[in-house]
C-alpha cells in the first residue's frame, strides 16, 4: 500500500511505479480499479467519480481511449462506444431517462456526422450532424 497527498493506491508495483493491477482512492471519494503501466491507469479499468459517475473501458496514459462506458448518476444518461482522450470520438450510443437515444459518429465529445435520433415522443431524425446540431442532408 502506498499513500501519497491523501490518496491510496493498493495494487502492483514494477521498478517504484504503479504497474500491473491496482486500485487507487482519492480523498475525495474518487476512485480506479484496473491496469496501471509506467504510474498511469492503462489497460481496462473502472473510473468512479467523486460526483458518483462511472467511466468503465480502456485507458491509454491516463484517458479514456478505445471502448468504453460512462453512466451519469445525475443525468441519467450513458455513452457506449469510442473515446479519444478522454472524449466520445468514434461510433458510440447515446441514451438519457427520457427515453431519448443517438447513435452514430461522434467527433471530439460532440455529434457529428451521420446519426440516428430519437426522441421520447417517437420522432426520428437520420441524417447529418455537425457540432451537437442537426446539419446537412437527413429525413
Amino acid at each position: 500500500m502506498y499513500k501519497s497527498s491523501g490518496a491510496v493506491y493498493d495494487g502492483e508495483w514494477k521498478g517504484g511505479f504503479r504497474d500491473g493491477y491496482g486500485v487507487m482512492t482519492w480523498p475525495d471519494g474518487a476512485s480506479y480499479e484496473g491496469d496501471w503501466i509506467d504510474n498511469r491507469a492503462h489497460g481496462f479499468g473502472k473510473f468512479v467519480h467523486a460526483i458518483g459517475d462511472v467511466y468503465e473501458g480502456n485507458w491509454y496514459r491516463d484517458k479514456a481511449n478505445g471502448k468504453g462506458t460512462y453512466k451519469s448518476v445525475h443525468s441519467g444518461g450513458t455513452y457506449n462506444g469510442d473515446w479519444k482522450n478522454d472524449l466520445q470520438h468514434g461510433k458510440g450510443i447515446e441514451t438519457w431517462m427520457d427515453g431519448s437515444t443517438y447513435e452514430g459518429d461522434f467527433f471530439l465529445g460532440e455529434k457529428s456526422g451521420f446519426g440516428k435520433q430519437i426522441w421520447p415522443d417517437g420522432s426520428v431524425f437520420i441524417g447529418q450532424w455537425q457540432s451537437n446540431m442537426i446539419n446537412g442532408v437527413g429525413r
